[in-house]
């Protein structure tokens, strides 16, 4: 049995290409007006030829009346005309309007204008609308519309019958067509132009609440908003409404699952207590080894735990749309307590934000982000802290600088980044603040960055949503 081989690549199955409401409306729009001009053209086309074909008609029968008026018998029983044609062009060879009398197969008199040919039939003959005309092929090759008919004389001895014929060319006529076309065909063209802005300027305005549908929800994604808010159009209204209720069912799964990790972080505080008091038994007991054992590990966890804590804490750009936090207010408010922390009352902490300023996050974010970044300047500072904002590259940026030792340039390249574990075992350096606010910056689509401070020390920069 024949096997492929695991080697073998396997096709990814192609991804459908982007579509467009607006071009396939003006793609069926074009093709519309398109498919509606074309027949209109060909229409006024048909129209105007057999408007053209009856006013011809109507000349022929004024003709044909004016030569049977002007023919009668002559002395010899010949025909002759009474009275010469008004036509002046009856009088030039192939001039175009031509007439004849005929009778079977003797031609009696014919204009000047025939000269020495006759009115042979077309190979298809094309009857007028009425049928009393038909087209005839002419002097040089032309092709002319005549009208025949018979004409009874009466008189000393047998009754004579002729047929009466007039013609005129249809050159002219042709001509005229083509130029009616062309008339038409332009004026059709701009009336396609006209409507093709109509049914773009349509497709715009028609297609705009789906527009402003989609960068409210653009906004909602960037934390800008709540919710999709607005009064739409009763066909758009019910696709807003049932995002909204998505959006709420997100944020109640959301909270639930923060609520539920909190619960879970909170269930291993009592474990992780008594296994602490566990390892001081052991070491009271003399078990040295086991108890530093038991020590790192409940260590390890209790991180763990407070990292995950924190996570369940973070609120998010999207929760936290149209949340404005006052940075000056919260970082004094930080500044208060870090101070009574341990050598916090040694250390002058300079609080520069701008108080104007209103980063939009969440102020437990914002205060969680903030705090472990002052508690990490406080384990490190030597005697200032210096907190300070400013604006760059179209984003609030914050720092916080210290005087401290500084961080090494392995260590500041290595700064935490979400979903990467910190290193050290030392209280004072394992990075787990930091960890964590790279999580919470995470969820605004922030970073952490770790700089050598102007004071000498560390610099911990990071931007805010406003």
């Amino acid at each position: 049995m024949a096997t492929s081989s695991a080697a073998e690549p396997r096709s990814e199955p192609a991804e459908p290409r982007p579509t467009s409401i607006r071009l396939r409306l003006l793609a069926l729009a074009a093709l519309s007006i398109a498919a509606t001009l074309t027949v209109a053209g060909l229409s006024f086309g048909y129209i105007f030829e057999d408007h053209i074909e009856r006013l011809m008609e109507q000349e022929l029968e004024v003709r044909w009346r004016e030569l049977a008026g002007a023919v009668a018998l002559g002395e010899d029983r010949k025909p002759i005309l009474t009275h010469d044609l008004t036509d002046p062009r009856y009088q030039l060879p192939a001039s175009g309007a031509y007439w004849r009398v005929a009778e079977g197969d003797t031609v009696w008199m014919r204009s000047r204008s025939l000269w020495d040919q006759d009115l042979e039939p077309e190979a298809t003959v094309h009857l007028s609308p009425t049928g009393q005309a038909i087209e005839r092929r002419g002097p040089n090759d032309s092709t002319v519309y005549m009208m025949e008919r018979e004409v009874r004389f009466d008189g000393d001895g047998a009754p004579r019958v002729f047929r009466l014929a007039v013609a005129l060319d249809t050159a002219p006529i042709g001509a005229l067509r083509r130029s009616f076309v062309t008339d038409v065909a332009i004026a059709l063209g701009l009336i396609g132009l006209v409507l093709f802005a109509g049914a773009w300027l349509q497709a715009s305005v028609g297609l705009s609440p789906l527009r402003r549908l989609r960068d409210d929800l653009a906004r909602v994604h960037r934390g800008a908003k709540p919710r999709l808010a607005g009064r739409f159009p009763s066909e758009v209204a019910p696709l807003a409404s049932d995002l909204n209720r998505l959006l709420d069912r997100q944020e109640q799964l959301v909270h639930k699952a923060r609520d539920r990790a909190g619960d879970l972080a909170h269930g291993f505080k009592t474990p992780l207590t008594i296994l602490q008091g566990e390892a001081r038994r052991l070491e009271a007991a003399g078990s040295f080894e086991s108890a530093a054992l038991v020590k790192q590990q409940v260590e390890m966890m209790r991180r763990h735990v407070d990292r995950e804590l924190a996570r369940a804490r973070t609120i998010g750009a999207t929760a936290a749309a149209g949340t404005l936090t006052d940075a000056r207010r919260s970082v004094e408010r930080l500044i208060d307590l870090v101070g009574r922390m341990p050598h916090g009352e040694a250390i002058a902490w300079n609080n520069r934000v701008d108080a104007a300023l209103r980063p939009r996050m969440d102020a437990d974010d914002f205060g969680e982000v903030m705090g472990n970044l002052l508690d990490n300047a406080r384990k490190w500072a030597r005697s200032q802290v210096q907190i300070l904002s400013e604006w760059r590259a179209g984003a609030a940026q914050f720092i916080v600088d210290d005087d401290g030792p500084g961080a090494p340039e392995a260590v500041r390249a290595a700064a935490p980044r979400r979903g990467e574990p910190t290193n050290g075992d030392d209280d004072e350096s394992t990075g787990l603040g930091l960890a964590i606010v790279a999580d919470v910056l995470a969820q605004y689509g922030s970073t952490l960055t770790i700089e050598a401070s102007p004071l000498g020390g560390c610099r911990a920069r990071f931007a805010a949503p406003t």
